[in-house]
């Protein structure tokens, strides 16, 4: 049997890129260049997937405008505008929408002479990606973004093989499409879905048990840290090739009911490797950090607006889990005590505004906060934000006034610095 080591210096054969050796004389065919395009799309997607899989920048998503068309046959609800931006999904492949696109929410023709196979990257083979639910109801789903293929023009051919007249397209260009995926009943069957915290409750299934205080206390029993409800829609046809770009809840065939990017939306981040202890310090575990602070951002602004009208929205009615810190825009101390009522709150006591960045950094790496727990919450007001007059929201000549709140664990930073504030601003040191 031959040894199947290799020598130092030796070339690895297997997996490199075969790209077309060019030479002055040598005959070429189309499939030389085709697996020289093969090569150069190759390099690209290990350059994609060396940066990790999400989205880049844009693609946000908000509720569109009904037209006149809405309501013709084989259309439901109202479309949904995605905003020009770059994704790379778990291929390395990049998607790049250039310009605003309005989507109707419907299935397209099933004839479509100038869409290639849809799932597959620039020149290579791939899986095709499944059927998926395009008509919106009643029910929970979520929008992604796939690479696509249209085929543009003819070009001149000598027909020689004989399929010249089926092959002689001109140009293939690269472009994307987007997909709705019914996210199926029984991965939130413990969910009431007209419940004022099901929007958190969904959130934090696709952030994952990862995300909680007690992830670490059988953490070598652990295994990778992961999006529970998007991991399990792989097996409801979520391909790699695709990326999430937002929830859409429907409470009827023409409503919906929130839009949520944060809660399936990550950056670019290669996924947690699955090593037990590797994963406290995998990058994964901040960028899932940094959308569960900006869901829940999002979140509260869609609850109690601007300027805030609370309208009973507390942190134990609709946010059963926070982030390990927050702002809250707009928000008096008592709008603050209102909102975190029934739990165990110390302030507001005053920081400098220089705290304010590494207190939300810090937290991003810590866990999810349970608003029925006991825990301390410290409410923090910033004391330049105080001094600066802070009015209405909205004046552009005055700085709108906003709370912070943090997990009682997170390190305290209310500390007494009476050379720091005027004495109006200052704390007490702790006893």
């Amino acid at each position: 049997m031959a040894d199947p080591s290799i020598l130092l210096e030796q070339p690895v054969a297997e997996g490199g890129l075969e790209a077309t050796f060019f030479f002055n004389g040598r005959l070429l065919e189309g499939s030389d260049f085709t697996r020289e395009q093969n090569a150069r799309a190759a390099a690209d997607e290990r350059l994609g997937q060396a940066m990790g899989a999400g989205v880049a920048f844009g693609l946000t998503l908000k509720e569109g405008i009904a037209t006149v068309a809405d309501g013709a046959e084989g259309q439901t609800g109202r479309p949904i505008v995605v905003e020009p931006g770059l994704a790379v999904n778990a291929l390395g492949q990049a998607m790049r929408l250039h310009e605003r696109q309005q989507i109707q929410l419907t299935r397209p023709p099933a004839a479509n002479d100038g869409v290639l196979a849809s799932g597959c990257g620039p020149f290579g083979a791939c899986s095709p990606l499944g059927s998926g639910t395009y008509v919106a109801g009643q029910g929970v789903y979520i929008l992604t973004i796939a690479p696509a293929q249209l085929r543009s023009g003819r070009a001149p051919s000598n027909g020689i093989g004989g399929d010249g007249g089926q092959c002689n397209i001109d140009q293939v260009v690269e472009t994307v499409q987007f997909r709705l995926l019914e996210v199926r009943p029984q991965l939130y069957g413990s969910l009431a879905a007209t419940a004022a915290d099901f929007r958190n409750r969904i959130a934090y299934r696709c952030f994952g048990e990862g995300a909680k205080a007690d992830w670490v206390t059988h953490l070598l029993a652990r295994g990778a840290r992961g999006s529970d409800l998007l991991d399990a829609m792989k097996s409801f046809g979520l391909a790699e090739q695709e990326v999430p770009l937002g929830i859409l809840a429907y409470t009827g065939a023409n409503t919906i009911e929130f839009i949520d990017s944060w809660a399936v939306r990550r950056p670019l981040v290669q996924p947690d490797g699955g090593d037990k202890l590797g994963s406290l310090v995998e990058p994964y575990r901040l960028a899932n950090g940094m959308a569960m602070l900006r869901q829940f951002q999002d979140h509260l602004a869609a609850e109690v607006g601007s300027p805030v009208e609370l309208g009973g929205v507390k942190a134990r009615s609709h946010f059963p889990y926070l982030p390990p810190a927050g702002v809250l825009p707009g928000f008096s101390n008592d709008q603050a005590a209102e909102f975190f009522g029934g739990m165990t709150i110390r302030g507001p006591v005053h920081i400098n505004g220089p705290q304010v960045e590494p207190l939300l950094r810090e937290s991003l790496s810590a866990p999810a906060l349970r608003s029925q727990d006991n825990e301390v919450v410290w409410i923090y007001a910033v004391a330049s934000n105080r001094m600066a007059g802070a009015v209405a929201a909205g004046d552009p000549e005055t700085a709108d006034p906003y709370l912070i709140f943090a997990r009682g664990d997170l390190a305290y930073r209310g500390n007494a610095r009476f050379n720091l504030h005027r004495w109006d601003y200052a704390n007490y040191a702790l006893t």
